[in-house]
C-alpha cells in the first residue's frame, strides 16, 4: 500500500493498494476501508470506476467487463442496481 494513514494507523485519504492476485485499487480510504471515489482494476481485465462506501461499491459507477460490455449506473451494497 502506498498512501496516507490516520493516527490509528489505518489507510485514510488517497492511496494505491496492489494485491497479490494482481488487482489494483487507486482511490480514497476512510478508517482502512474504500470510501469515496476510486478505481478497482482487476487482474482479469475488468474494472470499476466509481463511488465506494464502507469498502463496497455504493452510488454511481461504471463497470467495464473484459469482453467490452459496460454497465454505467447505480450500485448498492456492492451489487448493480437498476438498469444502468
Amino acid at each position: 500500500y502506498e498512501g496516507e494513514y490516520n493516527a490509528a494507523g489505518e489507510r485514510e485519504g488517497r492511496g494505491v493498494m496492489r494485491y497479490a492476485n494482481g488487482n489494483v485499487y487507486d482511490g480514497e480510504y476512510k478508517a482502512g476501508m474504500r470510501e469515496g471515489r476510486g478505481v478497482l482494476r482487476l487482474a482479469n481485465g475488468e474494472n470499476y470506476d466509481g463511488e465506494w462506501k464502507a469498502g463496497k461499491r455504493e452510488g454511481r459507477g461504471v463497470y467495464r467487463y473484459a469482453d467490452g460490455n459496460v454497465y454505467d449506473g447505480e450500485f448498492k451494497a456492492d451489487e448493480m442496481e437498476g438498469r444502468g
